[in-house]
Order: C-alpha cells, then structure tokens, then sequence
C-alpha cells in the first residue's frame, strides 16, 4: 500500500490536493516529498519502513482528511503555540 493510498484510508473520495493539505498540517509532507515515490512510494511488508513517528504523522493526516474539525484545532493550536 502507498502512503497515498494509506491516508486515503480516512477519506477514499478525497482528492489528492485534500491528502497533501493533510499531510502538510500533519508535518509528513516534507518527509513524504524526500521518499523515492513520494506519495506513490510503498510502506508496511512490502516496500519500506517508517519509523514510528512517521507513522504517527500518517495517521494524523489519515485523521485530518477524514474530520476537518481537526484542521481548525490545528490551526488554532498552532496560532496558540507559535514563537
């Protein structure tokens, strides 16, 4: 399975400006752009290992694409939070 395919999980009608958004507010996006498939590229058995906070960043964006409440209470934390 693709990462692509991975975060669609949360959202398989989503596009794939909506996984990359998700990506991005999950902080997996550069990591995913510095794969050799990018968003094609294949995780789990048969293609490479992620390390477990990689993981954590898919599934948040798996999250993000599946409840967009989550992109507003990102964006407040953010504002929050930011230095």
């Amino acid at each position: 399975m693709s990462i692509y395919e991975n975060i669609r999980i949360g959202k398989v009608n989503a596009t794939r400006a909506e996984i990359e958004q998700a990506a991005r507010e999950a902080n997996a996006h550069n990591f995913i752009m510095e794969l050799p498939d990018k968003y094609e590229t294949l995780v789990g058995e048969r293609g490479i290992q992620l390390s477990g906070g990689e993981k954590q960043r898919i599934a948040l964006a798996r999250a993000l694409v599946k409840q967009p409440i989550f992109h507003y209470l990102i964006h407040i934390f953010d504002q929050h939070f930011e230095l």
